[in-house]
């Protein structure tokens, strides 16, 4: 894999900060990418810029009744960032589907327009691929969906206000889906000059975590409003593409950052033994060319990997197998045996479900739009049921 150097230096990383600071000035605000790859603390780095914004422009937001936005991708992000901060009210940190609720929460008549041409163009495009399609189940399936979109259609008239839950169910005629919340969302502030101004005068800046996953349409609609107001909207990012876990974020984000933004990079890698940073910087060299370098005081490590045949059955075997080949390679008997100490990295919810045994539970509930994304990130009701009560009684 080559040579790589070791850096003596383990705080190189540490303008990085000041370089966001200058981006957040009041004098020159720019806007920013953070390239910060794994290990390297870009959560640090994000609440770094939030102290110094709270330092500096504390005085002048509150005089105009504005905060500083921050958007993560889960609860548990935002509470950790809350709790880093001292919870202080002048910064708002949200989920995105939160975050984007409390700007159209209240239009519900502009909601209702668009829900109304959205559905007619899809009940349209359902009609044509029956036109064209064949019979058999997914005739029928399509049937039965335009019969769903037609009764909503029809319950729309009489619908005042509508209503939505980031956390939870949005099962009656007056709720709105996760989807539907993101793509109103994307489109009002792309095509409505009064919901850019909302977002402008209640959030001037604008920080997003993990951006690599905050949903294409959304980030795009970013993207214009802070082209057009890029003096008075700062809009920064932190993230890695090649830590991107789900297919609808936006894929090039990273490569076509506009010249005059910012665009530090952070190089360390606080985490990972050597071997494993070499490995790391293998692989990415034919995708970005990013390296990131270790800590002085890190070992050498060991990085062996296993290729298995696809239709294996017995998963588990294996994987006791290669622990115990671990075990040997390394002289590490905490590979092995009653007393493992071993982690494995599950990638995604599909894979969690069918190696933790309730895939079964875990699709049919996935196919229902307005139950994903409480599934995914556990507030399900239902689900809550038993982490929160059941489960607690069980370990007890």
């Amino acid at each position: 894999m080559g040579n790589i150097a070791v850096v003596d230096d383990d705080h190189v990383d540490d303008p990085v900060d000041e370089q966001i600071s200058a981006c957040l000035t009041m004098e020159k605000p720019t806007s920013f990418f953070l390239f910060a790859g794994a290990g390297s603390g870009k959560t640090r780095s994000l609440v770094e810029a939030l102290k110094v914004l709270r330092s500096k422009r504390a005085k002048q937001l509150r005089l105009h009744g504005q905060r500083i936005g921050v958007i993560t991708y889960t609860n548990a992000a935002c509470d950790e960032i809350k709790q880093r901060l001292d919870y202080e009210s002048l910064i708002e940190v949200s989920t995105i589907h939160s975050f984007v609720w409390s700007l159209i929460g209240s239009f519900h008549t502009d909601i209702k327009s668009w829900l109304i041409t959205n559905l007619n163009a899809k009940i349209d495009e359902l009609n044509e691929k029956q036109r064209k399609g064949r019979g058999g189940k997914a005739s029928l399936d399509r049937e039965k969906e335009i019969e769903i979109k037609q009764s909503r259609l029809a319950s729309l008239g009489s619908i005042k206000r509508f209503t939505y839950n980031p956390n939870g169910d949005n099962l009656g005629q007056d709720s709105l889906n996760h989807s539907e919340v993101i793509e109103i969302g994307a489109y009002f502030l792309t095509q409505k000059l009064l919901m850019q101004e909302i977002l402008i005068s209640k959030f001037p800046i604008l920080l997003i975590d993990e951006s690599q996953d905050t949903i294409k349409s959304l980030m795009e609609a970013l993207f214009e409003v802070q082209r057009k107001h890029s003096e008075r909207f700062v809009l920064g990012l932190f993230g890695d593409t090649m830590q991107r876990i789900y297919g609808h974020g936006k894929e090039d984000l990273g490569r076509d950052i506009p010249s005059e933004w910012g665009k530090p990079a952070k190089q360390m890698n606080h985490r990972c033994p050597l071997r494993v940073i070499k490995l790391i910087n293998k692989i990415r060299s034919v995708v970005d060319g990013q390296e990131q370098k270790p800590r002085s005081d890190k070992e050498e490590g060991f990085v062996r990997f296993f290729i298995l045949p696809i239709g294996l059955t017995n998963k588990s075997q294996a994987e006791d197998e290669i622990r115990k080949q671990m075990t040997t390679i390394t002289n590490d008997p905490l590979w092995s045996g009653p007393d493992a100490e071993v982690k494995i990295l599950t990638l995604e919810h599909h894979m969690a479900a069918r190696r933790m045994g309730f895939i079964e539970m875990f699709e049919p509930l996935y196919e229902v739009d307005s139950l994903r994304t409480g599934l995914l990130d556990g507030s399900l009701p239902a689900l809550r049921l038993f982490s929160q009560q059941v489960l607690p009684i069980v370990k007890a």
